[in-house]
């Protein structure tokens, strides 16, 4: 493969699995470094804004500044703010996303809410639930960060916004007016585009079919996908995406190899 212009990587299954760094991962973004590729992280993960997720990262030994990190959070925050410029958001979030999204000018208040937004709540309580719910059968506006149903943890797979989401809809019938994040290929652009990365010379890696090879897809760019995570070896929907030029390699240190030498 040639070497990219840029590489944006996702960050939980992919560099990280909860507290403990994937093999290979700090070699890799090292490497990148030294070789002066520039590189980006774009995660779903919106419990934590890109200033605690870059505090964590510094914890593992993965120096990573917060300009190079770019929520799901950050990034429904940036599009509410125009959306909904002045309207206070019911938030199923943590404090870390509601100051993240302050930061992007949207006013979270417990009252007067006239929209909803769900993201990565590892905090979330019955009360909270309910009083969502009730929000959405009065019909106001409904937004989630990110899809994902489960994050990849040490133990398993913890619920994610979109198992809340389903939660909701179940309760409700309401499904989200607009959900923001991978793989929507505005999340990536906006990345991009903030670092400077060239759009025809873009690199993506991820660990999920269906989140990480569908946004390359999606936004057409170069796409690798790393094994091991959310996606096994020999996995029959593999095959689709390899046709159309997807990248899949065993490990970060193959990727490393492919793309560095």
């Amino acid at each position: 493969m040639a070497r990219p212009g840029g590489v944006i990587l996702d960050l939980d299954g992919t560099l990280v699995l909860g507290d403990r760094p994937l093999p290979g991962s700090r070699e890799l973004l090292l490497g990148l470094e030294e070789a002066g590729v520039p590189f980006a992280i774009l995660t779903n993960n919106s419990s934590l804004s890109a200033r605690d997720h870059a505090a964590r990262l510094a914890r593992m030994g993965l120096p990573v500044l917060p300009e190079r990190l770019f929520t799901s959070g950050a990034f429904a925050g940036r599009e509410l703010a125009r959306a909904l410029p002045g309207r206070p958001v019911y938030l199923l979030g943590t404090p870390s996303l509601a100051a993240e999204l302050a930061e992007e000018g949207v006013w979270v208040s417990e009252d007067g809410a006239e929209a909803v937004l769900v993201g990565f709540d590892t905090t979330l309580t019955y009360v909270r639930l309910a009083r969502a719910a009730a929000l959405l059968q009065r019909g106001v506006p409904y937004f989630a960060t990110h899809p994902d149903p489960a994050c990849p943890a040490p133990e398993g797979f913890l619920p994610d916004a979109g198992a809340i989401l389903a939660l909701l809809e179940k309760a409700t019938g309401r499904r989200p007016d607009r959900v923001f994040g991978k793989p929507d290929p505005a999340f990536l652009w906006h990345a991009a585009a903030r670092l400077g990365l060239p759009r025809e010379d873009l690199l993506y890696v991820g660990d999920r079919l269906e989140v990480d090879a569908a946004l390359a897809q999606a936004a057409g760019v170069r796409g690798a996908l790393v094994l091991g995570g959310a996606t096994r070896p020999g996995d029959p929907r593999l095959a689709p995406y390899v046709r159309e030029g997807l990248l899949v390699v065993e490990d970060l240190w193959a990727l490393k190899a492919r793309l560095l030498g």
